[in-house]
């Protein structure tokens, strides 16, 4: 995409962005001041920018390495279609430490570090598939895609939860097992694509978004690829502990001191799962037992460094689709 010329929509000279695009696609001012000189937003904004009526119809919906290890693949991309959201593009990728930091910039503020250091062993795993989504049933001037299916999500409070929610649909296991990470709005959708796609793959989701793609037959084969790449765990917290009981080696080692009356550590725990290969039988075994040591998952009294989206979202003063 080139930039604008002088003829064309005015851009802010520092971040070479069409400052309405910021102002369509996100509900709080101090998030679009952010987000303008923001790399991966601004990069966004250069492919995606001039349809941004178009990408407010887009959800994006990251499903985790627990995910495949707990088979909620395909319940996901069904309980997706049953909510009106159809796939027109997957991309599979390996999460690592940088895109784990990049993708919840924002939000790493009041995590703890126990929480990050488990991110840091779970998420590189497997391979996260990330749908694109078109909603359905978006109209323009319609609450956005992403803020719609943000909603059906569900809240993090199990006692919040209602049935109609993706996260009880799914049978969350816990606030680290929660199978899918949901961009929370059409800023969040922008943004993050520009993490996980170079300008190529970008390039890509821009052709697919406007042809409205069909990529359900891609999803599904990349689904079947990865269930057969990765065995089936059950996330069974006092299974998982007499397995690794048995487990030869370091890896058994804490589940043995736990049976003679021991109380293992987080950090030691965390320390030998770091240790052990993504393709070991016990590896999940060991993230399972983490996701229950772990207590503190945020620290207490802070907020996000940018507020959260609800149904509420509405850009102040500025109509959908304005920056068209």
């Amino acid at each position: 995409m080139t930039l604008p010329r002088s003829d064309s929509p005015p851009v802010d000279r520092l971040t070479e962005i069409d400052p309405r695009i910021r102002e369509a696609v996100t509900w709080s001012r101090e998030k679009a001041d952010l987000y303008a000189v923001d790399q991966y937003f601004r990069e966004a904004c250069w492919a995606f920018g001039d349809i941004v009526p178009q990408m407010l119809g887009i959800a994006l919906c990251m499903l985790k390495p627990e995910a495949t290890a707990g088979r909620r693949l395909r319940p996901a991309l069904r309980i997706l279609r049953e909510e009106g959201f159809h796939p027109v593009d997957a991309v599979r990728f390996r999460h690592d430490r940088l895109t784990i930091r990049e993708v919840w910039r924002y939000q790493f503020n009041i995590a703890s570090r126990e929480r990050i250091e488990a991110m840091d062993a779970i998420l590189p795993s497997t391979d996260t598939v990330a749908l694109v989504l078109r909603d359905e049933r978006w109209a323009p001037g319609a609450l956005p895609a992403a803020v719609r299916l943000n909603a059906l999500k569900g809240p993090a409070d199990p006692a919040l939860r209602g049935p109609q929610h993706l996260r009880h649909r799914l049978g969350v296991v816990n606030g680290l097992f929660n199978f899918t990470h949901i961009s929370d709005e059409p800023a969040d959708v922008l943004r993050e694509l520009a993490v996980i796609c170079d300008e190529p793959r970008r390039d890509l989701v821009r052709r697919r978004v406007l042809a409205g793609h069909n990529a359900r037959p891609e999803v599904l084969a990349t689904f079947q690829d990865l269930e057969g790449e990765h065995p089936e765990h059950d996330f069974d917290l006092e299974a998982s502990w007499r397995r690794l009981e048995a487990a030869p080696g370091a890896p058994g080692e804490p589940a043995r001191r736990r049976a003679r009356g021991e109380r293992p550590s987080l950090d030691t725990v965390l320390a030998l799962t770091r240790a052990t290969p993504v393709d070991s039988p016990h590896r999940w075994d060991l993230l399972t037992v983490v996701t229950h040591l772990l207590t503190e998952m945020n620290v207490p009294g802070v907020t996000p460094s940018v507020p959260n989206v609800t149904e509420a979202w509405r850009p102040e003063g500025v109509a959908v689709g304005a920056a068209s």
